[in-house]
């Protein structure tokens, strides 16, 4: 039986990797049963799901990790104004699109997802190109530049946000957009409160705060809340615990700050492979406003306090206020953000825990029950029209 060839291509961070992962394990549970084996039916994939990546070692790193078969092109960043840097971008950009015009002819995909990103780009206009059935995710309120010129090419367009699909179809494009979700790997959305207080040897009648400081641009996060719990007085402090998630290069840092703030139970890793046990043991949660960590949090229907990254052309300012305006977080802005502020609003909700509850139920309404399902059967039914 001739199985069906998806083509993923997502690179270059894990906001664009770990949904692609999150959709190819959906697709890849389904299953056909192929006969008798030692007297029992057996059953074998009926998919055959390739990824192209970029060139970072993050991407081979989980590639690898995860088992997928993949092929890897150059971390190629579109210039962002007109100057010489555009001669090596289309030098590679061409070196790129030989590698995917070799890798459709003898791979020949039945359907091609792009996550966006550059790596979406060669992969999504080749199979416009071979006329192949083509679905662009976004992520994203605010589309990125690859994926804004992707969904002109695009036969289907996947969103996280339902303000993504009003914003960008037109009365033409309407039925083009589809609304999906951010797609969630399954291991993240198990719950379990007491094993997670257990797997950080916490006390779970404390006021847990779960950090997300190992993203893009957060070493200021790191260092204003490590301030912040410095500066909580004495007689508050027993009632706090905090897992803090720093990243490589602020780890040590972060570790010695800790250790010279008396009374605060702390738990600090460079990275945590299990985040869903995190997730499980906080009360709050204070991370920047990637679409991968705010969704997640939404499905534990977790209390969030956000500060975008200011660098990003704005799309985590745009995600953040979604969930501000719905409720569902406190957003506080980079240049606005200081120790005493978060200081002043870890406070309040300490000592408000309804708030906390009213929080985390609007974020959970704005997740949606199994997006890598919803977006699996988007592509399936694409790849149907070949």
């Amino acid at each position: 039986m001739k199985k069906l060839k998806v083509l993923i291509a997502a690179g270059g961070s894990g906001g664009h990797i770990f949904p692609a992962i999150a959709l190819a394990r959906k697709i890849g549970t389904d299953t056909n049963f192929a006969g008798a084996q030692d007297g029992k039916m057996v059953s074998v994939p009926i998919y055959d799901i390739r990824f192209v990546g970029s060139n970072k070692a993050l991407d081979r790193r989980i590639f690898e990790k995860e088992g997928f078969r993949f092929t890897l092109i150059s971390a190629n960043r579109f210039p962002y104004k007109i100057s010489l840097a555009v001669i090596p971008f289309f030098i590679k950009f061409a070196i790129d699109g030989f590698k995917m015009l070799f890798h459709f002819i003898s791979y020949r995909p039945d359907v091609v997802v792009g996550f966006g990103g550059y790596v979406s780009c060669p992969a999504v206009i080749m199979a416009a190109i071979f006329r192949t059935p083509r679905l662009v995710h976004e992520q994203n309120v605010c589309p990125g530049r690859a994926n804004k010129i992707l969904f002109k090419l695009a036969d289907k367009v996947a969103v996280s946000f339902e303000k993504t699909r009003s914003g960008e179809s037109d009365g033409k494009s309407a039925g083009k957009y589809v609304f999906t979700g951010n797609p969630l790997r399954d291991e993240v959305l198990k719950e379990d409160r007491p094993g997670g207080i257990k797997r950080f040897g916490l006390d779970e009648s404390k006021f847990t705060i779960l950090v997300i400081g190992g993203s893009q641009g957060a070493h200021f996060l790191n260092e204003t809340f490590i301030s912040a719990m410095s500066g909580i007085e004495n007689t508050v402090r027993g009632a706090l615990q905090v897992i803090h998630l720093t990243g490589i290069k602020d780890y040590e840092r972060s570790l010695k700050a800790y250790e010279l703030i008396d009374g605060i139970e702390s738990r600090v890793y460079s990275f945590i492979d299990r985040i869903e046990e995190a997730y499980s043991a906080s009360d709050l949660i204070v991370t920047r406003a990637g679409a991968s960590a705010i969704f997640e949090a939404a499905h534990f229907a977790r209390a969030m306090i956000l500060v975008p990254y200011p660098f990003a052309m704005s799309h985590q300012s745009d995600n953040a206020k979604v969930f501000g305006d719905a409720g569902a977080a406190i957003v506080i802005e980079e240049k606005t953000l200081s120790a005493e502020v978060f200081k002043d609003n870890i406070l309040k909700l300490l000592k408000n825990r309804e708030e906390i509850k009213k929080l985390g139920s609007a974020a959970k309404r704005l997740s949606v029950p199994d997006p890598a399902a919803a977006l699996a059967r988007e592509v399936l039914k694409l790849s149907e029209k070949k």
